[in-house]
């Protein structure tokens, strides 16, 4: 969401003062900032901390970040060959690296922008996903307006609009990213604009409904409803006359219910879908249909593209209970319906009654049962496959993020999990992902790892731990925690020197619906090849 109260209203800063203060930054840097940890004071945290394989070492690598979300190595040759590149997006969107030798450069911000003058192009959060291909820095993000938006960098600062007008104004924007390799093209994830195809108070609460009251989520096909309604309280009740209860539909946007038929997207960009696109733009595609939130998308070495899928919430009109996080293959040009908002993520009928909210919570809007909102034959839905679809299963509410391959270019320690995919878990988002209920205790915040070809991908027996704090829960909730325990793991990368980078998001909490960032809590990590540690250093608080 774009936070309003941040933009300026108008320009009356002095010239002098902006060139004072651009002169101050250029000449002090930021020396509380990220920075690559010197590598005498890097240690091999201990396994009494954080459990991770044998015979690799896990090291803190890069500190001070601010809500890091992606991580990217830059292969080509060139001067910025074997480069670390990160994506940071809190409340102030940047893109910048570190070279080889420990040099800082800056994409997005450019260091020489002076604020309010020049070029206005500007990143609005979040940050869904980057990804480095033919010298080009590719992150997806939203625009001033809340639309999605896919923009390619040059080094030099200067960019191009891969696609825009994406449907990004929900709870979910546009997601990860990752570049074909036999084909080129670019595939991206746009999440749904809502937790289970509803609008509804939570929406209130996250602040999207009052700034794009029309808004809803947007379907691939002509769709035929079930007839549901769902009622609420009404926000705008008592103002300038409006109803105190609101009547709303599926696929509609908060307060309308009159329509039982759903047409599909105009313009044809769905939420809740997997797209791909030319690497510079243009024949635009959906491959599928039907994902909540695809967080994270990878290919493996044979071209197939798997993809983490956020099941649905205990939350909003149609609060669903204990919908797991997946791992799902996805049928390139299929077109494949994988079934939200009437299956779970994992591929079953949303009507179980495992999936069957508490009564208290659901009765109020209507109905004293949770069932799928959809009229799915005269819809044109086929029933997703779900044993050939679901290739690992995690907790509800795991948070299932970015993910990696195992494959030869990851150093020799890791060649037996080689085939197998490593999955960030960045920890659940309660209280509002839970609609207030307790948790019995915290979901994610761990690195784990699943083996896709396990018979056994759609029963959940084929994931591991891979990194996980001893304590099994964020270090924010650790007692006499290591100041390198881990909090959010967000995404996973190999180096080209064969360690396996985790991005930590860092510390954040949700009040309001909406995310608190904690700043320069935010981390990146390395396992690899194990080297003996260099004298930890003394530290009795949380690195600056």
């Amino acid at each position: 969401m774009i936070d309003r109260s941040k933009c300026p209203s108008s320009r009356a800063w002095s010239l002098s003062l902006v060139l004072a203060v651009f002169a101050g930054v250029v000449m002090t840097g930021c020396a509380r900032g990220p920075r690559i940890i010197d590598p005498q004071k890097r240690y091999a945290i201990d396994r009494s901390v954080v459990e991770y394989p044998n015979d690799v070492a896990l090291t803190p690598y890069i500190d001070g970040l601010t809500a890091p979300v992606a991580v990217a190595f830059e292969t080509d040759e060139g001067p910025y060959k074997d480069a670390v590149l990160i994506a940071e997006g809190g409340d102030t969107p940047r893109i910048y690296g570190f070279k080889p030798d420990g040099t800082q450069f800056w994409v997005y911000p450019k260091h020489t922008r002076i604020p309010f003058l020049g070029d206005q192009f500007a990143l609005y959060g979040p940050i869904g996903g980057m990804v480095l291909h033919g010298g080009k820095v590719y992150v997806s993000h939203r625009d001033a307006s809340g639309m999605g938006v896919i923009t390619a960098f040059d080094y030099d600062g200067s960019h191009s609009t891969v696609v825009a007008d994406l449907p990004a104004r929900g709870d979910h924007g546009v997601t990860d990213l990752v570049v074909n390799p036999s084909n080129s093209r670019l595939y991206f994830g746009v999440g749904s604009a809502t937790n289970s195809g509803v609008v509804g108070l939570d929406n209130w609460e996250a602040g999207w409904v009052e700034d794009y009251p029309d808004f809803a989520d947007r379907s691939y096909v002509n769709l035929k409803l079930n007839g549901y309604r769902f009622t609420t309280v009404n926000p705008n009740g008592g103002v300038l006359g409006g109803d105190d209860i609101a009547v709303t539909a599926p696929f509609q946007p908060f307060g309308a219910s009159r329509q039982l038929r759903i047409p599909a997207s105009s313009i044809g960009k769905p939420t809740a879908a997997i797209y791909s696109v030319n690497i510079e733009g243009g024949d635009l595609k959906v491959e599928a249909h039907g994902l909540r939130l695809p967080r994270g998308l990878v290919f493996n070495e044979f071209g197939n593209l798997f993809v983490s899928n956020d099941g649905m919430e205990l939350r909003g009109t149609r609060p669903v209970k204990d919908d797991p996080d997946a791992v799902l293959r996805v049928t390139l040009g299929g077109q494949i319906w994988f079934g939200w908002p009437d299956y779970s993520t994992d591929l079953q009928p949303i009507g179980q009654p495992h999936f069957q909210p508490p009564l208290q919570m659901i009765i109020r809007t209507g109905y004293p049962e949770l069932a799928g909102v959809l009229d799915h034959e005269s819809s044109g839905l086929i029933p997703p496959d779900r044993q050939s679809l679901v290739r690992g299963v995690f907790p509800p509410l795991s948070g299932a993020a970015k993910m990696t391959f195992v494959t030869d270019g990851a150093g020799d320690v890791f060649r037996p999990f080689r085939g197998s995919v490593i999955v960030a878990l960045s920890g659940d988002r309660s209280p509002f992902a839970t609609g207030g209920q307790k948790l019995r205790g915290p979901q994610g915040f761990r690195i784990c790892r699943v083996d896709i070809d396990s018979p056994n991908a759609d029963k959940a027996q084929n994931v591991s731990d891979f990194v996980v704090n001893t304590q099994r829960l964020p270090a924010s909730q650790m007692k006499n925690a290591d100041p390198y325990a881990m909090e959010r793991p967000i995404d996973v990368k190999f180096g080209p020197d064969g360690g396996l980078y985790i991005v930590d998001f860092g510390y954040m909490e949700l009040k309001n619906g909406r995310e608190r960032i904690k700043e320069r809590t935010g981390r990146i990590y390395r396992l690899g090849k194990y080297i003996p540690p260099a004298t930890r250093p003394a530290v009795t608080a949380m690195p600056e």
